[in-house]
């Protein structure tokens, strides 16, 4: 029997917290839209809603809720003797014709009576009283009310709740996060990430480093589990998202940092760019997908991006603005940091007075709040405003400054995870761990040990279908590491030599090179070494690093000892601008190492293109218009008047022959669209742009738009789509009031 099994603990959810889940239990199960009050005037109402529960005439009821922070505490008259006053006034201001109390406590039949009489007897003309079993009841039966609370899933035992393929895939999920998901608080973007996910099958999380994307995705990923039986399929790439992909449907796809995790991975783009269509394919099929990105990554990656083969991703971006949390979602972040952290009850205490500040600073991020609530983090740290308030103004300084404290066994053990690229296999290889334990010169068994001791604080042992693997466990770690080594030169010669090549290769740059995010630089002094770690990688990744984070010294170096990277230059494929050796050959032209055979082949390239594609996609990089000449500029404007402006017809004929009656026909033709407006602003005769081709080809593909959407298959809404609850609550100080006890 459901009664039988396990209760939620939901004393530990704080009053707050509580009274949040009494306002989602009353909109999803009892499907009433709950108005709630600031805690400072409420007028002895949590909550309120216009109609009666039974469905009769409309009327005002009240809801109030009853927390208790004890376990299996009953709920008697005397609890209540002071809302009793309350509701005589609140039927006099005909506020409360129903009287509703929803309540942790457990209510026995005799209570229940004795209750309704004494609340029947001030005037409300129906009482009814919803108890921790109750509650339970609805919590179990209801996958919606548990995806928009995620906190249950860290309450409750999951093997109530899932079967045994589901609830392996949500501890795997959660392992990731440690205890992270008891202290979850459901902010408007987790609530938009809901109804994203719901209305448009993918969810683009978006935000800054430690503004809580990875919390929220993991708890949408194990709702998903849950409401819709998915499977949940963790990919780490667009390659590996491809592997898995199943053509019958029904799963979920959760990519954590797509396009880099602190630096934007160009290599990453021409593999996302073919992995949309099918993508765009499985959603139909009921496939779901959430991505999660640094936003000032994701604004790097669209420019290289096809958004049109995949155009829910302009639909579904939800921004993380920490600027935006209110009040009330700061103080209850910081609440549950606190309250079940491992923080003595003497420092909570002696911080109390200061939370309410700390929560409206300006600056204030939930993974502060995190390391606040952490001895590890602020065992140290004195409970002073001036102190409390720096450590939330300068984060990354004060993890620095952990890291830089750590014994060089503990820094050597970030360093293992940290030379593999951020998560390393458990149990670790001896080489692993020697490549660690000489960078600060320690024993090898000392820092197996060390990588136990950090877990949870700053290391993860998480899991997936491969088993155990060493992580961070944020990732401002690998943030706050890199910026520890690139301090000191020794110790950025240490990791070009124990750190992985493919690592480096996305780590480091040269120096006089910049990219933003990376912090290691390498000095022209280690140029050889650099080489020499990464001379040997895969081709393609080699081009990238040689186009955005190399020098001139190492880029000849790389070609003398490499020089199969050149052999893309024979050919350009179009659109050029979205060519990856597009790019190391302007690299290539700008620091004079581009051979005149390269830069011939590259120009024919662009005349082919142009002729056969309407790609003009050149006069959109100024980078490789410089590498015409004068003379060869005026012929590709030449060949656009006279032999592609011309033939307009002929490129839309040819784009509908193409088409693929899943994707939105108006949008087939964007891209050449586009390149028509390029040419015709690129031909203009002194400033005035003549807008004749623009408009036939508007017309021409007016008319093939409206031929195809006959053929055209939109894709069918998903099922269960919802809008999230929403409470209106405002900050108090009250939050805090038990934070330590």
């Amino acid at each position: 029997m459901i009664e039988a099994l396990q209760p939620y603990p939901l004393h530990l959810l704080g009053w707050n917290a509580f009274q949040e889940l009494a306002v989602s239990v009353a909109e999803v199960c009892l499907s009433r839209p709950v108005q709630t009050f600031l805690p400072s005037s409420d007028a002895g109402r949590d909550g309120a809603f216009i109609g009666r529960w039974d469905g009769a005439n409309p009327g005002r009821s009240t809801v109030q809720c009853k927390f208790t922070s004890k376990q299996g505490n009953n709920l008697s008259l005397s609890l209540l003797k002071d809302e009793l006053t309350k509701a005589q006034r609140l039927v006099e201001l005909g506020e409360a014709d129903d009287y509703i109390i929803i309540t942790n406590h457990h209510v026995t039949g005799e209570s229940d009576l004795a209750i309704k009489t004494a609340f029947l007897e001030t005037g409300v003309k129906e009482c009814r009283i919803f108890g921790a079993d109750w509650i339970n009841r609805q919590i179990r039966s209801s996958p919606k009310l548990r995806m928009l609370v995620p906190r249950l899933y860290g309450l409750g035992d999951l093997h109530d709740l899932l079967d045994g393929r589901a609830y392996q895939q949500a501890q795997m999920i959660l392992s990731a996060m440690g205890d992270d998901l008891q202290r979850i608080v459901v902010t408007d973007a987790h609530r938009q990430s809901v109804k994203a996910i719901s209305d448009h099958s993918l969810v683009l999380l978006l935000g800054a480093p430690a503004a809580g994307k990875s919390t929220i995705g993991a708890s949408i990923a194990v709702g998903a589990a849950d409401r819709w039986q998915c499977s949940t399929v963790r990919a780490t790439s667009a390659d590996d998202l491809q592997r898995h992909l199943n053509p019958a449907g029904g799963q979920f796809f959760w990519i954590d940092d797509a396009w880099g995790s602190k630096q934007y991975q160009k290599q990453t783009a021409e593999a996302w760019n073919q992995v949309f269509p099918l993508m765009h394919s499985a959603m139909r099929r009921g496939t779901r997908f959430l991505i999660t990105s640094r936003d000032y990554i994701w604004r790097s990656a669209k420019a290289d991006l096809k958004i049109s083969a995949l155009p829910v991703l302009n639909k579904s971006q939800v921004v993380i603005d920490v600027h935006k949390l209110s009040n009330a979602e700061r103080a209850q972040i910081l609440y549950n940091h606190l309250k079940f952290g491992d923080q003595p009850t003497k420092f909570r205490s002696a911080v109390k007075p200061f939370l309410p500040a700390l929560a409206r600073q300006s600056n204030f991020l939930p993974e502060t709040a995190r390391r606040l609530g952490s001895t590890f983090f602020a065992k140290n740290l004195l409970p002073i405003e001036e102190v409390l308030t720096n450590f939330f103004a300068n984060p990354r300084d004060f993890l620095k400054e952990t890291l830089t404290g750590l014994s060089p066994e503990c820094r050597a053990a970030i360093a293992v995870v940290f030379l593999n690229g951020g998560k390393v296999r458990s149990p670790v290889s001896a080489s692993e761990l020697e490549a660690g334990a000489s960078a600060f010169g320690v024993r090898v068994a000392s820092v197996r040990n060390e990588l136990e001791a950090l877990n949870g604080s700053v290391l993860l042992l998480a899991l997936d279908e491969q088993g155990h693997y060493w992580t961070y466990k944020h990732p401002t770690v690998s943030d706050a590491f890199s910026a520890y080594l690139a301090g000191s030169p020794e110790l950025i010669e240490v990791y070009l030599r124990g750190a992985k090549a493919e690592t480096i290769l996305y780590e480091v740059v040269c120096a006089g090179e910049t990219v933003q995010g990376a912090s290691l630089v390498v000095p022209g002094s280690l140029n050889t070494l650099l080489v020499e770690r990464i001379q040997n990688v895969h081709i393609a990744n080699l081009r990238t690093f040689m186009s955005y984070r190399s020098s001139k010294v190492v880029n000849a170096l790389l070609i003398n000892q490499r020089p199969d990277v050149l052999s893309g230059f024979n050919h350009f494929s179009s659109p050029i601008t979205d060519d990856a050796d597009s790019s190391l050959l302007s690299k290539l032209y700008r620091q004079g190492l581009l051979l005149e055979e390269h830069r011939l082949n590259f120009v024919r390239s662009v005349m082919d293109n142009l002729i056969n594609e309407a790609d003009a996609s050149l006069f959109e990089n100024p980078d490789l218009e410089s590498i015409l000449r004068a003379d060869e500029m005026d012929e590709v404007r030449r060949l656009a008047r006279e032999r592609v402006l011309p033939r307009l017809s002929d490129y839309v004929e040819r784009l509908r022959s193409s088409w693929d009656p899943e994707y939105p026909p108006d949008e087939h033709f964007h891209r050449l669209e586009e390149s028509v407006i390029t040419l015709c602003d690129a031909l203009n005769v002194d400033g005035v742009c003549d807008q004749t081709p623009i408009l036939t080809l508007a017309s021409l593909v007016k008319n093939a738009v409206y031929q195809m959407e006959d053929e055209y298959e939109p894709s069918p809404s998903p099922s269960g789509s919802s809008d999230a609850p929403k409470a209106n609550s405002g900050l108090s100080d009250s939050i805090f009031r038990d934070v330590d006890d």
